[in-house]
């Protein structure tokens, strides 16, 4: 002998991953069986009948998903507006730096006037 340890033979523990496969598979079924039942003593059916059709169209809601025209939405406008609020008017940027905002008109009249100066 020459003193090397004699390695083991590589072994895979079948068994077990066949047993895991199958409770996995045994969980997933039971989960499935559940929620079928759940869903029909809920709905009394495993499908809803709720056809969209013309008496659907053109709600702002659809079932549960809200659909609210493009045409009509005023979210758009909405944020334009709150953006703007800011620079029509004065208000404080940091009052512990003592730095305030100025409408943009008057910040524009103000450039313009320290640019021709300059000149």
């Amino acid at each position: 002998m020459s003193g090397h340890p004699v390695q083991e033979e590589d072994r895979i523990a079948t068994g077990k991953i066949v047993a895991t496969g199958v409770v996995s598979l045994a969980l997933f079924g039971v989960g499935a069986i559940w929620s079928v039942k759940i869903q029909r003593d809920e709905m009394k059916s495993i499908v809803t009948a709720a056809p969209l059709g013309p008496v659907e169209a053109g709600k702002p809601e659809i079932g549960l998903v809200y659909q609210w025209p493009f045409n009509l939405s005023r979210y758009a406008d909405e944020k334009v507006e709150a953006k703007k609020v800011p620079l029509d008017q004065y208000g404080w940027v940091d009052k512990h730096g003592a730095v305030v905002h100025i409408p943009i008109e008057n910040a524009i009249q103000l450039y313009v006037t320290k640019a021709g100066a300059a000149k």
